[in-house]
């Protein structure tokens, strides 16, 4: 009897690492989620947070100053969560979450 292991071809092999590879995407999303609500919130007193004036709540900002009421932390390109609509993760500020209504001077429009 022959092992089917020994005689698979490298475009059945290169098959089976595509599937697994596809089949892992899930999970691998999922993980991000749980790991970005399991963040610690920034704190504004934060010395990052105070140099780049972040706040949790934009409306304390003067429009003028952000340039329109549009932008807050879940419009921001660094936002990198846009599907966390109360607090997420902010590249501009690793290992913190931030409020989704929040701002700070780093925001950059999302790419459309």
């Amino acid at each position: 009897m022959k092992n089917p292991t020994k005689n698979l071809t490298r475009r059945q092999f290169v098959s089976i690492g595509v599937v697994a590879g596809l089949a892992g995407i899930p999970a691998i999303a999922s993980t991000r989620g749980a790991a970005a609500a399991g963040l610690p919130r920034l704190d504004e007193a934060d010395s990052t947070a105070k140099a780049l004036s972040y706040v949790h709540d934009a409306s304390r900002v003067d429009g003028a100053t952000r340039g329109g009421d549009d932008r807050i932390c879940l419009t921001c390109r660094f936002y990198t969560d846009a599907t966390a609509q109360s607090w997420g993760p902010c590249s501009l500020f690793p290992g913190k979450a931030v409020n989704a209504n929040g701002w700070c001077k780093g925001w950059v429009a999302r790419a459309s």
